[in-house]
């Protein structure tokens, strides 16, 4: 038979089983293992026939048993993994199959004329997975590849149960930008398919071994392909153009910026995924961009003796998924002295390991740039980066890196981190004595500009000084001067907000005036700090429902170091050069700029929830619900302070709210990588896995429970491992009831719920990706070790 006949002959969709056999012969870039299958009803009239001739064809092999219902890989439906499938069993154990043959029977709908599948199982398989030639809820137009390569099953992708990894081709992507051996003979097998079936929309089961062979398990059509606007791939089509051009540009040359290109990526520096997530709405987008990236960002670190990277932004966003732009943030760790020449080497130098490393996206002032002189400096910076300096500029480097860590560190009236505090105690003060004044929105337009300059400035410099003695610890375990234990013990120490929102919480369940002082100061917080349409405390009326007893607090236990302990750490700050400051000043400081930071975050946040809730009062005015003004930008709502609206208010901006809504279902289809290193990379997105932030030495085993912003505060979570996507400081309820672990998608090691966690005692696994992070939510039950560095799903009885 000839090619060309091979592939032009008719194809027919059958069940499983059906479909299979009249593939079987007609594809070139995999194999398929010669299927046996039967009836229901023929089974139930001649089971002995059929145990001896499976144990004939199949004689010393391991088979599996798998389900072929007629319902199972219908063209309107798949019922895809709603019946038994049974691996390696014995084709020489008749009393075995016979159970094996048994127990599918009964997994499926009771129709006579469903089927059972045999096959002898592959062996040696490397790579097992589903690829979808579609996105399957989008019908944009990608092979959609969820793949496991590390336990070596044939079902551990269709299971649940296997190391998840995804990847996202364009349909038309460049045969070149294809650099994996396995992902390119995947998507030949995807297009033969495609070709032979006769049908674009597929969803294919495969295995390759370790030979370089494709396995072909199963495939069916695509049933929501039905659903699926036909506009969608020409679209995807023209923003993935417009996009590879966006991210191209950004890589030019740019004035006073260094570095010979960029990057863009979802987590390093101010992580706009932990915040505001990997797709915000215009308003919370636009509240981000105003408060922080905008120039706040970059302000702060010219304060602290960082290059002043003037008024550059950075976040950059691409069809609503908000990206940092690395160059730009690399430029404002450098210090302010630094001559351009050396400046430009250590940047390209950092996107490279950057661009080598990808799991350090979230890691970056820890794993790639140095933003202070730690303690480890002298050797691990030669390691990283051998031959990058010479020996004068070396030197050179690292003294501006010594002159700005000990000024950060030292005391005195122009201490950054001091001024910072009183800045943020001046907001604290106006807060709590001044009221509304004037029409809804100017009162929000003057709340968010206070916000900026008493409230995210100041924040954003405790953080960075915060950064900077974290460094500093993390180094002095490296340097054998502290323990993780004693690090631990230290952190635990340090009282912050956490702690007094617990104990008012505690007293607030029980006493009615406790819980008005309660609302008082706690009342502004919101799960979703920047996001409208996110209830505040003092909106909800669970918050108190179903109150647990809960464990006693954790004591705010004194920390002092040991003789041993001061004379190791004095010795190893003198010997870095850090003239003056002693143990007593480093411990201080990094007490005071944890403590500072999580209270002026939660001065700002008050702030800007009241800012929201006046924007709420104003849109409630017009006739704009908070679902309206979340998809509108908050340049265009403040334009009408001083730009007359020519038209009725409702109309004006529920024009603009539903273009945005409109905008944002089609954004949803562009699948973009985490982390983008050139235009090539819009083609071929990978869902980078991130290397999890264990928080602590402690353990925890149970059952997990999954939050959003909208869960009530009435769900147990007591001794219960709790996932969340997003680290942010709304979900400080959920400390309040006694949870076993926390497990969060995205945050770093230094983010809100990582400093929450550390305070309390907390098991918890910071940052874990969105692979990980969708293994450990869809299982029952999880075991977290944090001093071991494990996470994983366990099985239960």
């Amino acid at each position: 038979m000839t090619d060309d006949t091979r592939t032009s002959r008719a194809f027919t969709f059958g069940t499983k089983a059906e479909t299979l056999h009249n593939l079987t012969g007609r594809i070139q870039s995999g194999i398929i293992a010669k299927p046996y299958y039967f009836s229901c009803d023929q089974w139930l009239a001649d089971s002995a026939r059929i145990l001896a001739a499976i144990q004939a064809q199949f004689s010393g092999l391991s088979i599996a048993v798998r389900s072929s219902a007629l319902a199972e890989d219908a063209e309107t439906t798949s019922m895809a993994g709603a019946f038994l499938s049974i691996l390696d069993v014995a084709a020489s154990d008749r009393n075995a199959l016979d159970t094996a043959i048994q127990r599918v029977v009964r997994s499926m709908t009771g129709n006579p004329k469903d089927q059972v599948l045999i096959q002898a199982m592959a062996r040696d398989i490397v790579v097992s997975g589903v690829v979808m030639t579609y996105d399957m809820v989008h019908g944009a137009p990608y092979f959609c590849i969820d793949y496991d390569d590390e336990t070596g099953r044939t079902d551990a992708i269709t299971s649940g149960n296997g190391v998840h990894k995804s990847l996202y081709v364009h349909r038309q992507c460049p045969e070149a930008l294809i650099r994996s051996d396995r992902i390119a003979a995947i998507l030949r097998l995807a297009r033969e398919l495609e070709e032979t079936c006769h049908c674009a929309a597929l969803d294919i089961e495969f295995g390759l071994d370790s030979q370089g062979t494709m396995h072909l398990f199963q495939v069916r059509r695509i049933a929501l392909a039905r659903n699926w606007h036909p506009v969608t791939e020409r679209r995807v089509h023209r923003q993935l153009a417009q996009a590879e051009r966006f991210i191209e540009h950004a890589s030019l040359p740019r004035p006073g910026i260094l570095g010979s290109h960029t990057i863009l990526a979802i987590m390093p520096d101010w992580n706009p995924a932990e915040i505001i997530g990997t797709t915000p709405r215009p308003l919370a987008a636009s509240l981000y961009r105003h408060l922080i990236t905008e120039r706040t960002w970059s302000l702060a670190r010219t304060r602290m003796g960082y290059r002043d990277t003037g008024p550059i932004e950075l976040m950059a966003c691409i069809n609503h998924h908000p990206y940092i732009d690395v160059r730009n943030s690399f430029n404002s760790f450098l210090p302010a002295d630094l001559p351009d020449d050396v400046g430009s080497r250590l940047v390209n130098a950092w996107l490279q390991r950057l661009e080598d490393h990808p799991e350090f996206h979230d890691k970056v002032e820890f794993e790639i740039v140095s933003t202070c002189l730690d303690l480890s400096w002298d050797t691990v910076f030669p390691n990283r980066y051998p031959g990058l300096l010479v020996p004068t500029e070396l030197a050179e480097y690292r003294e501006a890196l010594c002159k700005l860590t000990s000024t950060s560190l030292r005391p005195g009236s122009d201490n950054t981190l001091d001024q910072a505090i009183a800045d943020a105690n001046r907001l604290d003060a106006e807060l709590a004595r001044r009221q509304p004044v004037g029409p809804d929105l100017a009162w929000a337009v003057h709340l968010l500009d206070r916000c900026k300059t008493l409230g995210t400035l100041p924040f954003s410099v405790a953080a960075r000084h915060a950064f900077i003695a974290e460094a500093l610890l993390r180094s002095a375990v490296q340097r054998k001067a502290l323990t993780q234990d004693r690090l631990a013990q230290f952190k635990r120490s340090i009282n912050t907000v956490t702690r007094d929102l617990l104990t008012d919480y505690r007293a607030a369940g029980t006493d009615c005036l406790a819980r008005e002082r309660f609302f008082r100061r706690y009342g502004h917080l919101r799960p979703g700090t920047y996001e409208i349409t996110s209830l505040r405390y003092d909106e909800r009326d669970d918050l108190f429902s179903d109150m647990a007893p809960g464990k006693p607090l954790p004591v705010a236990n004194s920390f002092a170091p040991t003789a041993q302990e001061t004379q190791d750490l004095d010795a190893l700050l003198s010997g870095a050069g850090l003239t003056g400051i002693t143990t007593s000043i480093l411990l201080a400081h990094a007490a005071q700029a944890i403590a500072a930071r999580e209270q002026i975050k939660f001065v700002f946040t008050r702030c800007l929830s009241d800012a929201l809730s006046a924007i709420i009062r104003w849109g409630a005015a017009h006739g704009l619900s908070r679902d309206d003004l979340s998809f509108l930008d908050w340049d265009s709502i403040r334009a009408s302070q001083y730009q007359a609206i020519m038209d009725d208010v409702d109309r004006y901006y529920l024009d603009q709210a539903n273009q945005a809504r409109r905008s944002m279902d089609a954004a949803h289809a562009l699948r973009l990588s985490h982390i983008l290193f050139s235009g090539r990379d819009i083609h071929v997105a990978t869902m980078n896995r991130s290397v999890p932030n264990f928080i602590g030495l402690g353990r925890a085993t149970g059952a997990i429970v999954r939050l959003n912003a909208n869960t009530p505060s009435t769900i147990q979570i007591q001794g219960k491992i709790v996932c969340i996507e997003n680290a942010d400081p709304g979900f400080d309820w959920i400390f309040t009831k006694s949870p076993g672990a926390l497990i969060t998608q995205y945050g770093g090691a230094n983010s809100h719920m990582a400093v929450r966690c550390a305070e309390l005692g907390l098991p918890a696994a910071i940052g874990v990706g969105e692979q990980i992070y969708r293994r450990i939510a869809n299982a029952h039950h999880v075991e977290l070790n944090c001093a071991e560095n494990i996470l994983r799903p366990i099985e239960t009885i």
